[in-house]
């Protein structure tokens, strides 16, 4: 009993007794400067010295931990031994991930195209709804800019540059768990575990004729084998406008009024028009913006498993106010996966179902306010003076009261998609897999629009009619859509010595329908505002429909050949069909192939510095179908009523209105690439660079008829008066780089940079013998058709560059009047002193649309974005940055509220008492030459540096006891400074991504963001 107790005593000496263990740490057959030893479950440790020895105090029973960044951790237990020399085993190396690749999945260092991977922890930093606004500036190669900052607003996503000359065909496909889509899945960012994007043509070429620009793989959320996880995520936060148009208040505008009707030679009216003018100072901007709008997030994710059967669930509801009134957005985002395996045979099933409201604000809610006299009453103090009555006390009541009244209508919209995906595969035999891919993505919309009897009555009593809503009307839209996709996959992989082989062959098939239909009705004039029903209408508005049906099939054959891991290369065939274009074109082939060498698995190669390197090169024939259907065939179309008979009664008819061409084609690329990957420094540094050619031929243009074609019709440019052709070619030349280094220092402080560098040159090459055509570009929405265009498509240039009239200053005095009158001016208003001056920039003796010079384009010369991570004993802290250097902006807000008599620079304006000035005199009229659209007055550098995310978190340690795997708080914010010369809103002006790509038309702002959240794991 005695010597048992003496032993037990011993025991716990020996237990409690203090040790120095000393050593190496080495890897590789090199020792590791910096690699952290830590006694496990305690903050003490240390690092290896430059030599990659230690010297640790510790007691026995403890547990040294040994780490390095790249490296699987090593336990050892102090035992007693003194010296303990520890060797590490790599991780799996970066080279060793999964990348998928289209119909499949091969290791990062077996891949030969440029594929680029983007996993969840990326896309989540930036707390937003978008995709694409969370990669942003984190590719190479893809260019993401916001088309609005309106709430819900999908971003244009363009990877290496321009994929067509059509606004509607320029975004990749999308494919989520191998089911392709429409378009935009506009899929929760938390719901994506990776992103994968397929850049160049031999890695899309398995897409055939959708893939021309690019195509992004999203991979949902899978559960894991082992206990249930619960991961929650909530934020909330708010909004602001960071600028806008500087315009004149009360005092300043009744002096350049004064001074406008002086030169004139009249006198201004507005005290008779309105005693109390001097009673308001009304900004009416700020009156429409709602700052401060917030943005809040809630989001939850449960995961488990067992052995044979994984699931998870994902729900998410983000809502979003908009920062311009009656505008906002919510989604509700549901998700669950399952996948089952039980011998050869696995089984995965994803279902999604997501609910979509918008609210948008009214047509042309800036330029409607920038326009407004700011000594007019506040919208919101407008008396009533009876039901659905106003009294506008203001000098211009039509101008005004079309404002007033626009605020009151209702622009509801509602979303609701939802997509499953189920594949099945068997292994028949070993290394020969049969896989069935089967998918329904639906989406439908419903629109309502209601404009509410708005009756206008002024100062003296009078009722005004064009200044009144006298009839309600109400508007409803529906949009019903289904995609359906059938695959057939077969699989053989085998390996043999060296060698290893993957061969594929895929059958498909993908049906699309749509069916839309718009109905409405008039109001009586004595119904309710209240009555927003179909019912309750008096009169029906004539209803629209139609309904569209295209299918797609396609057959593919690849072969992956893989020799030591050494030497890559990769083959792929494949025939398209489509119910686009006719009979004769109706297929296309699409051939794609690519190689690889691994030159650090050469025997010879031994450079201790370089952990690994890769050349890549790729040629590959994609395709872009991207047209609406039944464009090669005539169309029998309604709508059209017409006199008939002797009593020349009204009729409905049907007549053919568009033309079209039978002989439309595919629009082909040609793409070439080469890349190199490099991996030194352990794995610390990895670095990425691509040089790639995308030629582009036959694209599908909308050629413009000459107006004796007789399909010009009111209200719809664009819709009858083209006829899609193929026409022309277009090239994009560039170079990617991209980068990043991982390090840590000590064993607490953890830190990674990554930056992304990307330059394209977008060329327009041929246009079938167009110089310079396609115009568009308008820089307003409100002015009508009247207003020039600024954009075009030209050869030798950047698709939807701006072709403006150089302006050559103001003319100041008489003897510069004389000299410009010299010229042919018929084109321009009749010229007096303080008028603009355009520059003859062909020396023809006029000024005519020949003067229209190159003015540079909205694609930026180059793009790039940098990322800082650190991690610092729980907290956490990350910034991005984003720049964009070389794009055009054409200020529309600025040329509105010019030819509107409202820009503060017009304060300035040249008058006889100002004879020096260089800005134009306000002539009082919208559509004078100092105020012309097609002038380069209006445009401005576009540069700009913006720090995308800023973030600061704190998990809090030591919450097991609790049943808390993780609690993480964090505040972020999204776009917090902005470093631009731009003087609009916002300096990122997508558009439609290509010809109002850089014309801000008082867009909505991109805003600046602020949020507080919570993360908690259990």
């Amino acid at each position: 009993m005695l010597f048992t107790a003496l032993l037990l005593l011993s025991f716990g000496f020996l237990q409690a007794q203090d040790v120095t263990v000393k050593g190496s740490v080495s890897a590789d057959g090199e020792t590791l400067p910096g690699a952290s030893v830590v006694i496990k479950g305690s903050k003490n440790g240390l690092s290896t010295d430059m030599d990659g020895a230690y010297s640790i105090k510790a007691k026995i029973g403890d547990i040294l931990v040994f780490s390095y960044l790249g490296y699987k951790n090593k336990e050892i237990l102090v035992s007693g031994a003194t010296t303990v020399n520890v060797v590490l085993k790599a991780e799996s190396s970066v080279l060793d991930e999964i990348v998928v690749v289209g119909y499949g999945t091969q290791k990062k260092k077996e891949v030969t195209g440029a594929v680029v991977n983007v996993s969840s922890s990326e896309i989540t930093r930036s707390p937003v709804a978008d995709l694409g606004a969370a990669i942003q500036g984190k590719v190479a190669g893809v260019n993401i800019q916001a088309a609005s900052g309106r709430p819900g607003e999908a971003s244009n996503v363009q990877i290496r540059g321009l994929g067509s000359v059509s606004s509607g065909a320029l975004g990749p496909l999308y494919v989520v768990d191998g089911i392709a889509y429409e378009g935009n899945p506009n899929i929760a960012p938390e719901q994506i575990e990776t992103i994968d994007i397929l850049k160049d043509g031999a890695s899309a070429s398995v897409y055939g004729t959708r893939a021309s620009n690019g195509v992004i793989l999203i991979t949902t959320k899978k559960g894991k084998v082992g206990k249930m996880k619960v991961d929650l995520n909530m934020y909330t936060g708010i909004q602001n406008i960071t600028s806008g148009t500087p315009l004149m208040n009360t005092v300043e505008q009744l002096y350049h009024l004064e001074a406008t009707t002086e030169l004139l030679g009249d006198e201004p009216l507005t005290f008779f028009f309105n005693a109390d003018a001097l009673d308001f100072d009304t900004d009416f901007v700020s009156d429409v913006q709602n700052d401060n709008a917030t943005i809040q997030n809630l989001g939850l994710n449960i995961s488990g498993g067992v052995k044979n059967l994984t699931l998870n669930f994902s729900t998410s509801y983000f809502k979003q106010d908009g920062v311009l009134i009656n505008s906002g957005f919510d989604r509700l985002a549901n998700r669950l996966t399952g996948q089952f395996t039980k011998g050869k045979f696995k089984a995965f099933a994803t279902f999604g179902f997501t609910i979509e409201n918008r609210t948008q604000e009214p047509f042309a809610l800036y330029e409607y306010s920038i326009g407004q006299a700011p000594w007019a009453r506040p919208i919101n103090d407008i008396p009533s003076v009876g039901q659905n009555s106003v009294q506008l006390d203001v000098d211009n009541e039509i101008f005004y009261g079309y404002l007033a009244r626009q605020l009151d209508n209702i622009d509801e919209r509602e979303t609701k998609s939802n997509n499953i995906a189920l594949n099945m595969q068997y292994e028949i035999l070993e290394g020969l897999t049969y896989k069935v891919n089967l998918g329904r993505n639906e989406w439908n919309y419903f629109r309502k629009f209601y404009r509410p009897q708005y009756l206008a009555f002024g100062r003296t009593g009078v009722y005004n009619a064009t200044a009144s809503t006298p009839n309600a009307l109400l508007n409803e839209d529906y949009i019903f859509s289904n995609r359906e996709t059938l695959e057939n996959i077969v699989n053989f992989s085998k390996s043999f010595g060296k060698h290893k082989v993957n061969l594929l062959g895929v059958l498909s098939y993908e049906r699309f329908k749509r069916r839309n239909l718009g109905i409405g009705v008039i109001f009586a004039d004595d119904a309710s505002n209240d009555l927003q029903t179909l019912g309750a209408g008096a009169e029906g508005i004539n209803p629209t429909s139609y309904n569209q049906t295209t299918t797609l099939s396609g057959k593919l054959a690849r072969i992956q050949y893989n020799y030591d891991e050494k030497y890559l290369l990769s083959a792929s065939y494949r025939r398209d069909g489509s119910s686009k274009f006719s009979e004769n074109n109706r297929y296309g082939d699409f051939f794609g192939f690519s190689a690889g060498w691994n030159v650090h698995e050469e025997n010879w190669f031994n450079v201790p510095a370089i952990s690994s390197f890769k050349l890549r090169g790729s040629w590959a024939e994609v395709g872009n179908q991207n047209i609406a259907p039944y464009q090669f065939t005539p169309i029998i179309e309604s709508g059209v009523n017409y006199p008939y008979g002797l009593n020349e009664n009204i009729s409905f008819g049907q007549i053919q209105r568009r033309y079209v061409d039978p002989n439309i084609k595919w629009e082909t690329t040609i793409s070439k690439n080469i890349g190199i990957d490099l991996s030194m420094l352990r794995n610390k540094l990895n670095i990425t660079a691509d040089l790639y050619q995308n030629d582009k031929k036959d694209m599908l243009l909308q050629e413009r008829l000459p107006p004796s074609a007789g399909v010009y019709q009111p209200r719809a440019t664009g819709v009858y008066d083209v006829k899609v052709i193929n026409a022309g070619d277009m090239t994009n030349k560039g170079i990617e780089f991209a980068i990043n280094y991982k390090d840590r220092i000590g064993s607490d402080l953890k830190y990674s940079i990554s930056g992304t560098f990307t330059k394209n040159k977008n060329k327009v090459t041929d246009l079938a013998g167009i110089e310079r055509g396609y115009a568009n570009g308008r820089p307003t929405v409100s002015l009508g058709t009247n207003v020039e265009y600024t954009t075009f498509l030209a050869e030798g240039y950047e698709a939807g560059a701006f072709f403006l009239y150089q302006n050559d200053g103001v003319i100041k005095n008489q003897d510069e009047l004389d000299a410009y009158k010299q010229l042919d001016l018929s084109n321009v208003s009749a010229p007096q002193l303080g008028d603009m001056r355009y520059k003859d920039a062909n020396g023809d003796g006029k000024i005519d649309d020949n003067d229209r010079v190159y003015s540079g384009s909205g694609q930026a010369e180059f793009e790039a974005g940098l990322g800082l991570n650190l991690d610092y004993k729980g907290f956490d802290f990350f910034v991005q940055g984003f720049y964009s250097y070389g794009a055009e902006i054409y200020n529309g807000a600025r040329y509105y509220a010019y030819q509107a008599g409202r820009h503060k620079e017009l304060l300035s304006m040249w008058t006889p008492q100002n004879p020096t000035s260089d800005i134009p005199t306000s002539r009082r009229n919208g559509f004078h030459s100092n105020v012309r659209a097609a002038s380069d007055y209006f445009i401005e550098d576009g540069t700009y540096l913006r720090i995308r995310t800023l973030t600061l978190g704190y998990t809090v340690p030591n919450l097991d006891k609790v049943g808390i795997d993780k609690a993480r708080v964090y505040v972020t914010s999204n776009n917090p400074f902005t470093f631009t010369k731009y003087t609009g809103y916002d300096p990122e002006v997508g558009g439609d991504g290509i010809f109002t790509r850089g014309v801000d038309r008082g867009n909505y702002p991109v805003t600046r963001q602020i949020m507080l959240g919570v993360q908690l794991s259990f």
